[in-house]
């Protein structure tokens, strides 16, 4: 059912006339805080079974928690710091 809009120059169905005008309201930036309280995860690789997995920082991993070998556990890290890792080898073979 068509309403003429309350300026009567327009013609509107009743549902949109009767839509209120959203508000906008501005986001809050996030706070520091906020990621401060998610613990820090540390990501593990499995050598044997190929398994990546992610735990707590504070955990100590000591086997793979998929096949359960304890010698083939890497951690994983950025570009950067397996770079850096490759660089100080260089000298030990």
């Amino acid at each position: 059912m068509m309403r003429m809009t309350p300026d009567g120059k327009q013609l509107m169905c009743r549902n949109c006339l009767e839509r209120k005008p959203v508000q906008k309201q501005e986001q809050k930036p996030e706070t520091k805080a906020a990621k401060q309280e998610e613990p820090a995860m540390k990501e593990y690789f499995c050598k044997e079974c190929k398994y990546s997995f992610k735990r707590a920082k504070h955990l100590v991993v000591s086997a793979c928690p998929y096949c359960g070998s304890s010698g083939s556990i890497a951690v994983k890290g950025s570009a950067a710091r397996i770079i850096a890792d490759a660089a100080k080898m260089k000298g030990d073979f």
